[in-house]
């Protein structure tokens, strides 16, 4: 007998990872996808294991998942994206948290999977996320990185969820655009401006509190890339704002999104064009985005445009740190 708990999964095109987010919830009476009109397979698949279907066009991550909850057959809810899969031993811990309820909603471990490797540092290391709640307490609010607001107590589950975060490089590189256009309307429409030095420093501050202070440096490329990639996603957030709030003038940087991902095709195309033979040395991801900014910066005088210079060189660093990752990538035949 199955038991009575919702098992929520939001997607969009998840076609390559839905079936085994399904397989692992065959513990839930009810399955619900909550989908944004996939274009793929995801529905046609989640059919097939008769899977409760909704259908909503996204506008943020709270609606979606709101949306869902209010519909579901259960009080008991656990969220679970496409690609994360429940370990035997926490749906173990979950049985038994819904039969007998010592708490209105449990937090639960994650082991983020990342360019062929768990990561163990870092924000992306161990983190640990509030999944499991009854309905009749908690509500989820916020557009991105969106919290679940319980009126009760929380416990915490000791059983992991495995992630398997990002499908290749350029899926990570499209979340961080994502979220960050949402994190920028919210700041936005709280009408919050950032300075000259949150732009210049809390970038490097993430990469470097991450990197070293949580040990990012431990977990080798992967490591490093995912520092990296978080660093980048906190300049995108504030530039987007400064957009928003018109204070960017420069016209390849008012359409933010296809700039960089213009950067990072330049990027693929001329480190998957390289001699495979070539050796990569360590130091390369770190030097070669060093010597770029300053390039661009100092030498082509980038900072006479102040702010938006500062930008600019630190875009061009960001293409130089991925032209050296996608040769490794591709010595390795990794995307």
């Amino acid at each position: 007998m199955r038991a009575p708990i919702t098992v929520l999964i939001p997607t969009y095109n998840e076609e390559e990872l839905i079936e085994q987010a399904i397989s692992c919830s065959g513990f839930a009476d009810e399955v619900l996808i909550m989908d944004s009109y996939s274009t793929d397979a995801t529905v046609k698949i989640s059919e097939k294991h008769n899977c409760t279907i909704l259908q909503r066009k996204f506008d943020n991550f709270s609606n979606q998942k709101n949306y869902g909850i209010a519909r579901a057959k259960n009080d008991w809810i656990l969220v679970l994206d496409a690609d994360e899969y429940i370990t035997y031993e926490l749906r173990n811990e979950i049985l038994s948290a819904i039969k007998n309820p010592k708490h209105e909603a449990y937090k639960m471990l994650f082991k983020n999977y990342f360019i062929n490797r768990f990561i163990h540092h870092g924000t992306n290391g161990n983190k640990i996320k509030l999944r499991l709640f009854n309905r009749k307490f908690c509500r989820y609010e916020g557009l991105v990185h969106e919290q679940l607001l319980c009126e009760g107590s929380v416990g915490v589950l000791k059983g992991r969820i495995l992630h398997y975060t990002y499908r290749n490089l350029w899926h990570f590189f499209q979340k961080k655009n994502q979220y960050s256009e949402l994190q920028s309307t919210q700041l936005f429409q709280r009408k919050k401006e950032v300075g000259a030095a949150p732009l210049l420093l809390k970038p490097l501050y993430r990469f470097l509190s991450e990197y070293i202070l949580r040990l990012g440096f431990m977990d080798g490329v992967a490591g490093l890339t995912s520092t990296s990639m978080n660093g980048y996603g906190v300049l995108s957030r504030y530039v987007k704002l400064q957009i928003l709030n018109g204070k960017i003038k420069d016209p390849e940087l008012k359409n933010y999104n296809q700039y960089t991902q213009e950067l990072m095709r330049e990027a693929k195309r001329i480190g998957s064009s390289k001699n495979p033979k070539e050796k990569i040395y360590k130091f390369y991801f770190l030097w070669n985005p060093v010597k770029a900014f300053f390039r661009q910066y100092f030498m082509k005088r980038s900072f006479l445009a102040g702010k938006e210079g500062y930008i600019l060189s630190y875009l061009e660093g960001f293409k130089a740190y991925n032209i050296v990752l996608y040769h490794w990538l591709m010595k390795r035949n990794m995307d």
